[in-house]
């Protein structure tokens, strides 16, 4: 080729080699995470966007990028519900947990999950089932009921739902995260949650997963994504308060919401700070429990997997019993059999 298409092929040349440089380079950088899981671990799911395919085992491990040290190695049971499995009592009342990875309890194995440790320390024991699942946000938790999703397995009865938050799930309400594409989006609209389908749907879910694939995109535009605004926080309360109001309004349960601080940093210019957050959620009807374990961890006591993130089981089982003295103290009749059902 001679001319104007030899040079105009020459620049698309330059410009694809560019571009798969800067790729390489972004990769190198930035290395992602290497987890591997059992396959049926996570596929698409209706409603709530993913989730296991199957009941069974699922045996996941994640080790270090750069060095290949094992970080962690467990196992996950999933029962025919298609949720982690709890051993608890089989008999109704239900006290039914919902929320992410930390609830789930990814990179433990059944026996130390929050729920699971909360159903140890009951006496006489109750009904615990796990809803959480690994990425989920307070969207899952308002659209699984509003869908009615669980209900089956939830029962008539249920006593008193549990979500454990934490300010960056704004990542997730917003749409923001990378893995969020299939997740339930809301917005506000005259004053009220309005549900409005997925994240991303159509043509923008196809950009979305082509740009969420590339290192380089992460590399640079991720920093400024993950910052929250003013409107992404107000956002994130609004729909755990209008998950909190349809617990009480369909279910007639009463929400006890585990909170976690969040860095100074990322609540950074917009005008929260995780004290106000909270005070938000309990003006808003939501029993809030603050278990960051901040003392604990000055402490020398290790309440994250190094490398990872995710709570220990000493900090499960740290939490569990902070959860059962509130109850205890606060919501009595929850633990109480044939207690009649909470006030409204």
């Amino acid at each position: 080729m001679r001319g104007a298409a030899r040079d105009s092929l020459l620049v698309l040349a330059s410009l694809v080699f560019g571009l798969c440089a800067i790729e390489a380079a972004a990769y190198v950088l930035k290395p992602g995470q290497v987890i591997t899981s059992s396959d049926g671990a996570t596929v698409r799911r209706p409603v709530i966007g993913w989730g296991p395919e199957r009941a069974g085992r699922f045996h996941s491990e994640k080790s270090d990028p750069k060095t290949g040290a094992l970080i962690y190695s467990a196992d996950y049971t999933i029962d025919s519900n298609l949720l982690r499995r709890t051993v608890s009592a089989e008999s109704e009342p239900t006290i039914a947990f919902f929320g992410d990875s930390i609830t789930f309890g990814v990179g433990i194995n059944d026996a130390d999950t929050l729920p699971q440790q909360f159903a140890d320390l009951l006496d006489p024991k109750e009904r615990v089932i796990n809803l959480a699942f690994t990425g989920y946000g307070p969207q899952h938790f308002l659209r699984e009921m509003q869908t009615g999703l669980f209900d089956s397995v939830i029962g008539p009865k249920p006593r008193l739902f549990v979500f454990l938050t934490v300010p960056w799930h704004a990542e997730r309400t917003s749409c923001k995260a990378s893995w969020v594409v299939d997740a339930p989006r809301y917005a506000i609209e005259d004053g009220n949650v309005s549900f409005k389908g997925a994240c991303y749907e159509g043509a923008a879910l196809k950009l979305q997963q082509f740009l969420w694939n590339s290192a380089a995109y992460h590399l640079i535009f991720d920093p400024d994504r993950q910052k929250a605004s003013h409107d992404d926080i107000e956002l994130y309360i609004r729909i755990v308060l209008a998950a909190v109001d349809l617990a009480k309004a369909k279910y007639g349960v009463p929400t006890l919401i585990p909170f976690l601080n969040s860095t100074d940093g990322y609540l950074l210019g917009t005008g929260f700070t995780n004290e106000s957050i909270m005070q938000r959620l309990r003006q808003g009807g939501a029993d809030v429990v603050d278990v960051s374990l901040i003392k604990e961890e000055a402490g020398g006591a290790q309440i994250a997997i190094p490398g990872d993130g995710h709570p220990t089981p000493l900090a499960n089982r740290l939490r569990a019993e902070m959860l059962r003295a509130y109850i205890a103290q606060h919501m009595a009749y929850v633990l109480l059999a044939g207690a009649p059902a909470p006030p409204n």
